[in-house]
């Protein structure tokens, strides 16, 4: 699996605004597309708003750290 590029995640997502360092961000991409690959594009534009909520909620609570 390829790691989607972080301008169509960006696209996907509806927003440039997503919190984290850069690694975190990084994180996000590889699951981002992951999902894609698994639900298709469709699929996370229409949960971006359920995604982004998590992945806020995992970024506020340290989850997603470097020893997540």
């Amino acid at each position: 699996m390829k790691t989607l590029p972080r301008e169509t995640v960006y696209h996907l997502l509806g927003t440039r605004n997503i919190p984290g360092t850069a690694e975190e961000v990084q994180k996000l991409s590889i699951r981002i597309s992951e999902l894609v690959e698994m639900n298709g594009q469709d699929w996370v534009i229409e949960n971006r708003d359920r995604l982004l909520q998590e992945w806020v909620f995992a970024v506020r609570k340290g989850l997603v750290g470097s020893g997540a």
